[in-house]
């Protein structure tokens, strides 16, 4: 099973994560997020930060967690690549993200990613499979 899969759509991209849990789902959809600004596999977890966020329900929460994660690598210019979650009650995360600082003469910017949206965005658990999967378009 793929940890996540990036598909074209338009002028975005869509990212499909995979995950045996909620907690894992979230994990890899942080990993295809960054895949698409960056080659991951050139970026170290060098440092590690604590993480929070909130959202209404599961569904708001994986909009805001991706929206989070968009907004550390702006504003600390932060390549992450390793990425540890747990979630409570479906409405609030908390996790250890690891990566090391944008250094332009080992890392390349694929793509300026500028958010997560709601639009034909599902998540859902696959209960004959045992799998989590969420569908999200990324606005780059």
């Amino acid at each position: 099973m793929n940890n996540f899969e990036l598909v074209e759509h338009t002028a975005d991209i869509g990212l499909i994560a995979y995950g045996k849990t909620k907690e894992k789902l979230f994990e890899n959809a942080g990993e295809g997020l960054f895949s698409i600004i960056t080659d991951i596999n050139k970026v170290s977890p060098i440092e590690k930060f604590s993480i929070s966020t909130s959202g209404e329900d599961l569904e708001d929460l994986f909009i805001c967690w991706l929206n989070e994660l968009i907004y550390f690598w702006e504003v600390n210019r932060v390549l992450l690549c390793k990425f540890k979650v747990n979630i409570k009650e479906d409405t609030f995360l908390e996790g250890i993200i690891s990566g090391e600082r944008f250094d332009h003469s080992r890392h390349i910017i694929e793509h300026g990613v500028k958010a997560v949206t709601y639009y034909n965005f599902k998540l859902e658990y696959d209960h004959k499979n045992k799998i989590w999967t969420a569908k999200v378009i990324i606005d780059v």
